[in-house]
């Protein structure tokens, strides 16, 4: 990308690399007289709005006294956090964020207990922000070109997987009220990754990516850690890292006895909507038909984990310990 495309910002840009960090958006690091800085084309959305929410959280969540940074926009020239930026592909939204120093931390059992803790930190700041919390997304509003997720099953070529997914996701639907009645709900951040929590010296400097930060049920961002370690770890390194993962998180945030018996189905419900989110990418030329067959791909992983080690998981959370066989 060219410099010139800065322009809407009051900074003198030297030098811009793009880099390989998350799948939704263009990212680029940014080198300019006045430091150094972090650009995000929007390619998962064309909704000011929703960009706008999430600028509004950022500076909510920077008053609560977190150990450690979120993302905090530059204003335009105009004064604006938001820009429309002539690509290649058309005009995209695009917003420019000081750096925060730190590199994103691993999937290992170290990294694990640093992000963990930092995510129950993050969700009790996101507690405290005085913003409406909306109802939990239903599975039909994952994504707005998948209105209708077990129809658009019908693109796939699933083969023996469909009646798999298909009884997945009418399940997702069924139990989606009673879930959201009975679990604590908030502000959650609604896409953890390793990759975006930053670190430095053993220490969390930043916590990045808040664009799918809306009202859910709380234990829904623990169920996302869980599952993206589920499905991204070794085997032999699972139960490793998802202890560190979920005994950081309950340092800072333990977790009521109804939210991690709910775990199992909240792992499910990430299942599907990962499956109907790439699915909509597909829809918009973003992604091959690879992508969300290697999310129904991992569904089968995780149903075969959840039902050789669903018990063990909903104690660790609780805080327990599967008692030892005599």
């Amino acid at each position: 990308m060219d410099l010139t495309r800065l322009a809407p910002w009051p900074i003198t840009a030297s030098a811009m690399e793009r880099i390989a960090r998350g799948l939704n958006n263009d990212t680029y690091f940014v080198y300019a007289r006045e430091g150094e800085f972090v650009l995000r084309v929007y390619r998962n959305t064309a909704d000011p709005e929703r960009v706008r929410f999430e600028h509004e959280l950022l500076g909510r969540v920077a008053t609560q006294g977190l150990p450690f940074a979120v993302p905090a926009p530059v204003r335009t020239r105009e004064g604006d956090t938001l820009a429309v930026l002539e690509t290649d592909d058309g005009p995209r939204l695009a917003t420019l964020f000081f750096r925060i120093p730190g590199e994103p931390s691993s999937g290992t059992a170290h990294d694990a207990w640093l992000a963990g803790r930092a995510l129950a930190q993050l969700d009790a700041a996101l507690a405290l922000v005085e913003l409406p919390v909306r109802a939990p997304l239903a599975l039909g509003v994952v994504h707005r070109l998948v209105p209708d997720p077990i129809a658009a099953l019908d693109d796939l070529k699933l083969g023996a997987d469909r009646a798999r997914i298909d009884e997945l996701f009418r399940h997702v639907i069924e139990v989606r009220d009673a879930l959201a009645a009975s679990l604590p709900r908030q502000i959650v951040h609604g896409d953890f990754g390793y990759i975006n929590v930053l670190l430095e010296n053993d220490v969390v400097t930043g916590v990045l990516d808040f664009e799918f930060a809306e009202g859910d049920m709380r234990a829904a961002d623990l169920a996302c850690a869980i599952y993206i370690t589920i499905v991204r770890t070794p085997e032999a390194d699972r139960w490793a890292v998802l202890d560190a993962l979920i005994g950081g998180y309950r340092r800072a945030l333990p977790l009521d006895p109804t939210e991690a018996a709910a775990i199992p189905e909240l792992l499910l419900r990430r299942s599907a909507f990962g499956i109907a989110h790439w699915i909509g990418r597909w829809r918009a030329g973003l992604c091959g038909p690879e992508e969300p067959l290697a999310r129904v791909g991992r569904n089968a992983l995780l149903n075969a984990w959840l039902t050789a080690h669903g018990p063990r998981l909903v104690l660790a959370v609780a805080g327990e310990k599967l008692p030892v066989r005599r």
